[in-house]
């Protein structure tokens, strides 16, 4: 997925010890909320009972890598 763009947002939070879906955000991750998904079915890296691709993180918030931002 390196240089593809699967979705569009907004990052919200680099606050490492900011809990998003259950975790906290650490040092590698930032919390995105999610409103485009230009590639629907790709997996999210951090998954949850609720959301595993894209499709299901629109509008919600998610962890995502920082190096993909």
């Amino acid at each position: 997925m390196y240089g593809n763009i699967v979705a569009m947002g907004i990052v919200m939070s680099t606050d490492p010890t900011k809990i998003v879906m259950g975790r906290p955000i650490g040092q590698d991750f930032c919390e995105v909320v999610v409103l485009l998904a230009n590639k629907p079915e790709s997996p999210l890296f951090i998954k949850d009972d609720n959301r595993k691709t894209m499709k299901d993180a629109i509008g919600s918030h998610i962890l995502w890598f920082l190096q993909y931002v």
